[in-house]
């Protein structure tokens, strides 16, 4: 009786830790990525570039953003 005590006990501990970690929202999700990025000018050109540190590794990358008064010359 004291070994299933112990495991309904066990068990029990288990479900109820799995579920205190904090669920991010969308909105804070979209908060976090929108502070990485940045809209630069060069060359008369616009950019949009994304950095991201993590512990153990970063992202990052540069793109030619589609809203560029180049892309509008007739």
């Amino acid at each position: 009786m004291k070994h299933l005590i112990t495991i309904l006990a066990a068990v029990l501990c288990a479900v109820c830790m799995s579920g205190c970690e904090e669920q991010r929202t969308q909105e804070r999700i979209d908060a976090d990525m929108a502070s990485h990025i940045t809209e630069f000018n060069y060359k008369g050109h616009r950019y949009i570039r994304y950095i991201s540190d993590g512990v153990n590794s970063a992202v990052g990358g540069i793109t030619h953003d589609s809203d560029c008064p180049c892309h509008k010359r007739d």
